[in-house]
């Protein structure tokens, strides 16, 4: 269950806005979340206060932009015992190995869940062992953020003081808050079924890849097959004029023989007929 969720400005960790669930009294939420923000604040590098969004310079932030993180206390003795620099972090998303540690050692009490996105840092404090709901209260600082920047610009949130918004936001974060712890155990079942379904659609995407490449494949054999039924085509149609040209190669062939013997004939007849004459007298004598 989220316990205890502000808003914070990322550039120096101000808290703009805070709120705890009700039946939560006591205790010193806000000061180890100050805490937690200044330690993570210290990470940054921040050269000037342009308005607007905020980026760092610094190289390794422990909590840079659009970043998760989880950080565990433990729990010693009495309630929040010990300092911030003596907790763990467990960096990105590694809530299995979270979990497998609070099962088998018992020592981890609460957790903060941090998101920054831009100007703005959001923190919960929950008592989740389970690691399904990490991801619910992920997703709830993720809302938090977008519901937050919508009633609020840019300019506001890096001009406002400590606090300045608890009053006009404290409604609107406790029904979020409110929204988020009854329909956790729902949120965590849905978010199982819609990584199925996830996974489910990736086999959906991979089926209509490999459809779409042996359709692509059937056109590329179809125009294949329509391009050897044209070359046939033009090899028949190459075969028959050879055949054509070739008849009538040999037609001017044998007409060119035929003149040739008609005009040594011719020849033979001319020369006979002036050494015999044309009547061919001398054989008739």
């Amino acid at each position: 269950m989220i316990l205890y969720a502000l808003i914070a400005r990322s550039k120096d960790g101000t808290i703009l806005a805070e709120q705890t669930i009700a039946g939560v009294s006591g205790g010193n939420f806000p000061q180890i979340s100050i805490e937690v923000l200044q330690k993570v604040v210290s990470t940054s590098n921040y050269n000037s206060a342009v308005l607007g969004t905020l980026e760092s310079t610094a190289s390794n932030e422990m909590l840079p932009n659009g970043s998760r993180r989880t950080f565990v206390q433990r729990h010693d003795s009495g309630f929040f015992s010990g300092l911030a620099t003596q907790w763990n972090c467990f960096y990105g998303h590694n809530d299995d190995s979270v979990n497998k540690n609070a099962q088998t050692s018992g020592e981890l009490d609460y957790y903060f869940h941090m998101y920054r996105k831009e100007d703005i840092i959001t923190l919960c404090i929950s008592d989740d062992s389970d690691a399904r709901y990490h991801s619910v209260n992920f997703s709830f600082l993720e809302d938090l953020d977008q519901d937050f920047t919508k009633h609020y610009s840019a300019y506001k949130i890096t001009k406002a003081k400590a606090y300045e918004f608890d009053k006009s936001y404290k409604i609107p974060l406790g029904k979020l808050l409110h929204f988020y712890n009854e329909n956790r155990s729902k949120m965590a079942r849905q978010g199982k079924v819609e990584h199925y379904l996830q996974k489910v659609d990736d086999v959906k995407d991979i089926l209509g890849m490999n459809i779409t490449l042996v359709m692509e494949r059937g056109e590329s054999l179809d125009d294949l097959m329509q391009k050897s039924d044209d070359m046939l085509q033009g090899v028949q149609v190459f075969s028959k004029r050879s055949s054509q040209l070739k008849r009538r190669g040999q037609a001017e062939y044998y007409s060119y023989q035929c003149l040739a013997v008609a005009f040594i004939l011719l020849l033979l007849y001319l020369a006979f007929g002036s050494l015999c004459g044309y009547g061919f007298q001398c054989l008739a004598s």
